[in-house]
């Protein structure tokens, strides 16, 4: 389990420098190892994994970290600090949502015009493995951010310093889908048009606030 405060350092890292940190995060991350990816993380607030995944949020997360690509724009150190620039690319969670949830409610349109009745959870389910299915798609929408993380180093290995925003970011913003699926609230999703929803990479300079996952 990731703690959702601080995390402790473990003796598995082996970053000599904080390219390797980086590049090394982002492999793990890749193989939805998040134990061996906080390895190189030295401080961090905001995500915690639970055992439980009542809400199939570890789900979501699993692919979203499969398509998560960290390109170094620029690192400064000075002693056993520093700070660098990334360009995180990932699934967008935003529009592979509101597409998601368009799809699932067309899908039980009938079924509630024939006065039956769908729960949350029903809904909530069939939500999750429609956004994790859009997320596995090769033209699935993609969106490219710029931002900034600390590192420092410690016992001559180098370490992230992740914040809420920083990793909501890595996780294709996550935080309004999240919301969406914990809540069960799908009122305030918009369909999308076929074109609004084709593949292809964006940009965004949006900030998240921050994301917090209780299963």
């Amino acid at each position: 389990m990731l703690a959702a405060a601080t995390l402790a350092l473990c003796a598995c890292n082996d970053a000599d420098t904080p390219e390797q940190a980086i590049k090394r995060f982002n492999k793990k991350m890749n193989d939805c190892s998040y134990k061996a990816a906080f390895d190189y993380v030295a401080e961090y607030d905001g995500l915690s994994f639970d055992t439980g995944d009542r809400s199939g949020t570890r789900q979501i997360v699993d692919a979203v970290s499969k398509t998560l690509e960290i390109q170094i724009v620029d690192i400064q150190t000075t002693g056993a600090t520093g700070a660098a620039t990334l360009s995180v690319t990932t699934v967008d969670l935003r529009q592979i949502y509101a597409r998601a949830a368009s799809t699932v409610t067309n899908n039980y349109v009938d079924t509630v015009l024939g006065g039956a009745k769908i729960s949350a959870e029903e809904m909530r389910e069939a939500l999750v493995k429609e956004i994790v299915r859009e997320s596995e798609m090769s033209e699935a929408k993609h969106v490219t951010t710029e931002c900034h993380v600390n590192l420092k180093r410690e016992s001559d290995h180098w370490y992230i310093i992740l914040d809420s925003t920083s990793f909501n970011i890595m996780m294709g913003y996550i935080n309004e889908a999240n919301s969406m699926v914990e809540s069960g609230d799908f009122t305030n999703i918009a369909p999308v048009s076929d074109s609004d929803a084709s593949g292809g990479d964006t940009s965004s300079e949006e900030q998240a606030s921050s994301v917090t996952f209780n299963d």
